[in-house]
């Protein structure tokens, strides 16, 4: 009985040595995008609703993450205006949640400061809901984000407003395509 158990074991670690494990690579992925979409001014407020286009930009990076169908955390920062009235400068966390390999549910939830509409510099809060294409890649740093998102911007100062803003996140590298096909066009 002894003697079968060392040939199991043995034979374990040679198979163990002859195939090892692949490195588990779990290299940060980042991001930069272009966010286009409406915003619903003053959702709960004192003053009436109304809307405004939103235009801004979001970059983040993920960690923890070796495939598509892994989850993932890391920190984003991003910057907005409503109908060019105002800026918010905002950072916070984001999580990865993996519905399929490429098309994740991601949540993140942050701070933000606004300044314009008659505020300077105003702390609030935000929170967004992004549904879309955030592949991994497995020969680069940069992962392809595309998608739809809906996000919340709460500024609890007097008076306490919550804007609500629908839209689509669309990636820096789709928006550079048609740049570098020209590029490469007239110079080959």
């Amino acid at each position: 009985m002894r003697r079968r158990a060392g040939r199991i074991a043995s034979g374990a670690v040679l198979l163990a040595t002859a195939f090892p494990a692949p490195r588990a690579q779990a290299d940060p992925q980042a991001s930069v995008g272009l966010t286009l979409g409406a915003e619903a001014r003053d959702a709960v407020g004192p003053d009436p609703l109304r809307g405004a286009f939103h235009l801004g930009g979001r970059a983040s990076v993920l960690f923890l993450r070796s495939r598509g169908a892994d989850m993932a955390i890391g920190p984003y920062l991003d910057v907005a205006t409503a109908g060019f009235h105002d800026v918010d400068l905002g950072g916070g966390a984001e999580w990865l949640l993996p519905v399929r390999d490429d098309l994740p549910l991601v949540v993140s939830a942050g701070a933000f400061w606004r300044d314009g509409d008659g505020r300077s510099w105003t702390p609030g809060m935000e929170s967004t809901l992004f549904f879309g294409s955030r592949s991994y890649n497995f020969h680069s740093w940069y992962g392809l984000a595309a998608g739809v998102f809906v996000q919340s911007r709460w500024l609890p100062s007097s008076p306490s407003t919550l804007d609500l803003v629908f839209g689509l996140q669309i990636d820096g590298e789709l928006l550079a395509l048609p740049a570098v096909f020209l590029f490469e066009a007239l110079t080959h």
